[in-house]
């Protein structure tokens, strides 16, 4: 079987893209707020916020449909870091309880 590169590209460039909650999840977010799958937990802190706000139904839809489509490549992306969240996690609860 024959490697296209230029599929194998896209497919890369799709996949980095559509994982965007999570790296904006992972730079946003404080020591202290620090959660594991933080990048599943803002896509749906972002569409329950775009769905209190007035704005038109199509940019709703829009916004929510793009949104659907990142959260399981969130899912994905999460999960593979898992260990370095739990990581994380445990480094933060070992410097709060240093005197």
């Amino acid at each position: 079987m024959k490697l296209n590169l230029g599929n194998f590209l896209a497919i890369g460039l799709v996949s980095f893209l559509l994982g965007c909650s999570s790296i904006r999840a992972r730079h946003t977010t404080s020591p202290t707020e620090w959660t594991v799958y933080p990048g599943v937990r803002r896509d749906v802190q972002d569409m329950a916020e775009l769905l209190r706000r007035q704005e038109p139904l199509w940019v709703k839809g829009l916004a929510t449909g793009i949104l659907l489509v990142d959260l399981p490549c969130s899912a994905v992306f999460d999960t593979l870091v898992a260990p370095y969240d739990w990581y994380r996690l445990y480094a933060a609860k070992k410097q709060a309880e240093a005197p």
